[in-house]
């Protein structure tokens, strides 16, 4: 995870797959992969306390505020 601005933008690096993220900061959150188009996600805290946008899913320190 790559941090641009916190709680604005951030990247995660996954393999060869690169997904970016900007926050509205009300709640808004949209995901866009290298090359595809922009969607809009909802971030939801997995019972296994990973922080997940309709499926990606990150674990760990998460500096997003």
């Amino acid at each position: 995870m790559t941090i641009v601005q916190i709680g604005e933008h951030w990247w995660l690096q996954v393999g060869r797959q690169h997904l970016e993220f900007r926050s509205d900061g009300r709640g808004s959150v949209q995901l866009r992969s290298r090359g595809g188009v922009a969607r809009m996600v909802q971030p939801v805290w997995a019972q296994d306390q990973a922080l997940c946008w309709d499926g990606v899913c990150a674990r760990g320190e998460l500096p997003l505020d």
